[in-house]
């Protein structure tokens, strides 16, 4: 019987194709499939699939089953190359009793967003003139590709200023993102010397805001000519050698990427001038409020590290690549042989998937790669979900979730992410009630993220735009972060804003490790702009720059309890620090905040909080911390008051721990439930807890690499 079924869905399917659809209406849920060596001709069985996923959805238009039957299409193993967006719309849609999945066969269905070049393109650099530029330890080890001849587009000169890559294609070798030039090698290698124009409006004569000198009038009529000024530096003697090399090619465009002021501003900026008497630089355009720290103004603080980038004479380490601008070459310094190589240019600006309107439909177990946009977009609609799908070198972020309500983002790896994992917006901060969107990140793992964008492109974004110190608020209310794990980045783990937020069972971990002043959790808002978001039960975790959940203005009303900050700040008690507090509340003095049943153990600061009237503060513990302010009663120990195992980082509480007879007001934290788990969409978990039990932070890894306010 269940083979005349099929037999029956599979005749009626070809009828569909043929303009039959009528037959369909007792056929049941139907399935598409969809194969690299399939053709759009076929009736898109699985013994003569279709070759693409639009002749698939085009299939389902043609049934009219959507939301009638469940439709499914299923991508089988190879690579799909995408030169724009797989673009689903509300009539592609499904219905709760009957989605739309879109799904991957096996376990390698790849959707890229680029070229894959075949690895005899490439030609290895023996022209005499082009080795000169070559630095020697790379000579005969540096492979040319001519870029006009694969027709790659994103291929223009850099901007003059920009955060991002610049709007340039990305190399990959075996899907690893291969590195762009870059002198000096070693990260904060190199810094300012001296700062002789802060330029941006911050001139060094006057106040910050006094870009001309002269009276009020003056400036703003200097201003209004002119603009503000571009600021000039001063190098280091160690690397004269390097600028005045430099200095020769800035016809061809020299870029210098760097931390000009503070620790979450950083900016690539073209260099106009070299003096390599003077030994200063000077620059094309001011860099955002100038160069030079902020906190040592006019002439900075001789720790401001900066780098120059995509330069042919920087190629000089195995991996990395670099664009001549003027010539349309790629240079390209393989890590190892190229022979069988599997080689992208992503070269798409778009999205791989995009949802536009739609509703019910789902995503699953899907490989998506290679654009220098978005991985998956969804604007708008509802109930939409992403289950079980990869999403990796993308240089923008994984997955986008714009709007629309109840979208669910669940057990995804995204990793090797140019900006950030998932970010999230909806809702409605207006309306009165507000109007939650209801979106839902669980069972995620994210990490390695930021690899371009370095600072404020956290694991999920939940209504944060902006940067430091003037963060616009997007709406994002109602929405759930649960059960993931974030992790190795370079700055965030998680930024949020708005209201009604809940933030539960994370694992956030090995974040802020190349700037600091930042959280696991963090959010900046003008007042009036955040409120009612709920932390509970999340394990903060292995970062020796980093603090836990960070407050960094008022906000109206927050919930934290039950929480876990282990090892913030250096493992070295002894060792200077200016991050490493479990718990940082800041400027709640007229508003309410509950920190409650919360746990600090070996941070810097265990909790510096600032409460208002009604704020409840109370069943909290600090083992081996530094001094905390701000919260009256709290518990301390200098060592381990009754873990199950501290070691193995397991903070559940034994049955007999003396917290429970010296805290009455302690509530026990499911701590079994923290973290990733796995279900029909994660087969397994990594056991990062084990690979990291014992973990203590090289002298090199605590070491901060960009410098802290002072």
């Amino acid at each position: 019987m269940r083979n005349q079924q099929h037999l029956f869905v599979a005749v009626a399917v070809g009828l569909l194709l043929l303009g039959a659809a009528p037959l369909l209406e007792a056929a049941g849920p139907i399935d598409f499939h969809v194969a690299t060596n399939g053709d759009d001709k076929n009736p898109g069985t699985e013994a003569k699939p279709f070759a693409t996923l639009e002749r698939a959805r085009d299939g389902i238009r043609n049934s009219g089953l959507a939301g009638k039957a469940r439709c499914t299409v299923w991508l089988h193993d190879g690579v799909y190359r995408r030169d724009d967006a797989f673009t689903l719309e509300e009539r592609d849609s499904g219905v709760p009793e009957h989605p739309v999945i879109y799904r991957a066969k096996g376990n390698a269905a790849r959707l890229i967003g680029g070229t894959v070049v075949n690895t005899e393109a490439f030609t290895l650099v023996d022209d005499p003139d082009l080795l000169a530029r070559i630095p020697e330890p790379a000579r005969g080890k540096v492979y040319m590709l001519d870029l006009k001849a694969l027709g790659i587009k994103h291929t223009a000169r850099y901007p003059d200023k920009f955060t991002d890559n610049g709007g340039i294609f990305e190399l990959f070798l075996d899907s690893r993102r291969m590195p762009i030039s870059r002198y000096p090698n070693e990260h904060g290698a190199m810094t300012v010397k001296r700062v002789v124009i802060n330029g941006g409006g911050q001139e060094k004569s006057g106040s910050w805001r006094n870009y001309y000198g002269g009276s009020p009038e003056q400036r703003l009529a200097l201003e209004s000519e002119k603009g503000p000024r571009a600021g000039v530096f001063e190098h280091r003697a160690e690397h004269a050698d390097a600028h005045a090399m430099w200095a020769k090619v800035l016809d061809r465009g020299v870029w210098i990427k760097g931390y000009w002021r503070v620790v979450w501003q950083n900016e690539t900026v073209r260099v106009a001038a070299i003096d390599t008497e003077s030994q200063t630089v000077t620059l094309a355009v001011p860099v955002s409020n100038g160069i030079g720290s902020k906190y040592h103004r006019p002439n900075g603080s001789g720790a401001e590290i900066y780098w120059v980038m995509n330069l042919v004479e920087a190629v000089d380490q195995p991996g990395e690549w670099a664009i001549d601008f003027q010539e349309q070459k790629l240079f390209f310094y393989p890590p190892e042989s190229l022979a069988g190589a599997d080689i992208l240019i992503s070269d798409a600006d778009a999205p791989i998937i995009e949802l536009r309107g739609t509703h019910d439909i789902e995503l699953r177990g899907l490989i998506v790669e290679g654009t220098l946009g978005d991985g998956v977009r969804i604007v708008d609609g509802a109930s939409n979900a992403v289950r079980g799908c990869t999403v990796r070198n993308v240089a923008k972020y994984g997955i986008v979730v714009q709007g629309g309500s109840n979208h669910v983002v669940e057990s995804c790896d995204l990793y090797a992410i140019g900006a950030g994992g998932v970010w999230l917006s909806g809702g409605d901060t207006k309306a009165t009630p507000r109007v939650p969107a209801g979106h839902l990140v669980e069972n995620c793992d994210i990490h390695h993220f930021g690899e371009i964008e370095r600072v404020y492109a956290p694991g999920v974004n939940v209504g944060f735009r902006g940067g430091g110190g003037g963060s616009r608020v997007m709406d994002a209310v109602g929405m759930v972060v649960r059960n993931n794990a974030i992790h190795h980045c370079p700055h965030a783990g998680v930024l949020f804003n708005s209201f009604d937020n809940v933030f539960e069972y994370n694992e956030v971990f090995q974040f802020a490790l190349v700037s600091n002043d930042m959280g696991a959790f963090y959010s900046y808002s003008k007042p009036n702009g955040i409120g009612n978001n709920t932390f509970r039960f999340n394990f903060m975790h292995s970062s020796p720059e980093g603090d836990g959940i960070y407050y960094d203005n008022v906000a109206d009303h927050a919930h934290v309890y039950g929480n876990i900050a282990y090892r913030l700040g250096p493992s070295d008690p002894a060792k200077e620090a200016k991050r490493g507090c479990g718990f940082l509340i800041k400027n709640f003095t007229k508003n309410r905040v509950d920190v409650s049943s919360n746990i600090a153990v070996d941070c810097k600061t265990g909790y510096t909080v600032t409460a208002g009237e009604g704020s409840i503060l109370r069943g909290n513990i600090a083992v081996a911390c530094g001094d905390s302010h701000g919260v009256p009663d709290l518990k301390t120990y200098e060592k381990d008051p009754g873990f199950v195992d501290q070691a193995r980082m397991n903070f559940a509480l034994q049955l007999d721990a003396i917290v429970y007879s010296d805290v009455e007001d302690f509530e026990p934290i499911p701590v079994e439930r923290i973290g990733l788990h796995t279900n029909d969409f994660r087969a397994t978990v990594p056991d990062y807890r084990q690979e990291m039990s014992g973990w203590k932070p090289s002298a090199n890894a605590s070491r901060y690499d960009v410098l802290d306010r002072e």
